[in-house]
C-alpha cells in the first residue's frame, strides 16, 4: 500500500524547512503527535477496562464537562467545536448512557449536559488512566526531565 502524504502537512513542512533552513519536524506537529499518542493510550486503557465504546471525539467533549454539568453552548465553546458537532457527539454519549441532557432551570431554551451514573464511573476510570499515563511519563523521562517538560509546555502555552 502506497503511503500518501497529507498535502497540507507537506506544504507546512516545506515552508517551515525553507524559512528555518533546518530539516526538523515543526514543534506544533510534535505536540499534536504527542497529544494523539496520549489520547490513543487513554482509549486503549479504557478498552482494557472493558470500556470499548469511547472514541477520540467523545474524549474531546468529555474532557470539558465538569461534574456539575455545563450548558451545551459552553461545552461546544470549550471543546472548540460548533454547537451542531457538539450536539451530535453529546447525542451519541446520551445513547451510550454516559450523558443526559436536562433543560436549564434558568433558561428554558438552553440545555445542560450532565454525567449519568455510568458517565461518572467512566470519568473516574478515565482520571485513573490519566494518572497512570502521567506516572509512566515520569518514569520514562525521570522526575527532573518530566517536571522540566511540564514547565516548558506551560511556558510555551502562556507565551503564544
Amino acid at each position: 500500500m502506497a503511503y500518501l502524504v497529507n498535502p497540507i502537512d507537506y506544504l507546512v513542512n516545506r515552508v517551515y524547512y525553507f524559512r528555518m533552513n533546518v530539516n526538523m519536524t515543526p514543534t506544533g506537529r510534535l505536540l499534536l503527535n504527542a497529544f494523539r499518542c496520549f489520547e490513543n493510550t487513554v482509549i486503549e486503557q479504557l478498552a482494557n477496562a472493558s470500556i470499548t465504546d469511547i472514541t477520540a471525539s467523545h474524549l474531546n467533549v468529555m474532557r470539558h464537562l465538569n461534574p456539575e454539568g455545563l450548558r451545551l453552548t459552553d461545552l461546544a465553546k470549550d471543546a472548540n467545536l460548533t454547537k451542531q458537532a457538539t450536539s451530535a457527539i453529546v447525542k451519541e454519549l446520551v445513547e451510550l448512557g454516559y450523558f443526559e441532557v436536562r433543560p436549564d432551570p434558568q433558561d428554558g431554551r438552553a440545555k445542560i449536559v450532565h454525567y449519568t451514573t455510568k458517565g461518572q464511573q467512566l470519568r473516574k476510570t478515565s482520571i485513573g488512566v490519566v494518572i497512570d499515563i502521567e506516572r509512566h511519563f515520569r518514569d520514562l523521562l525521570g522526575e527532573s526531565s518530566y517536571l522540566t517538560l511540564r514547565s516548558q509546555l506551560q511556558t510555551l502555552c502562556s507565551g503564544v
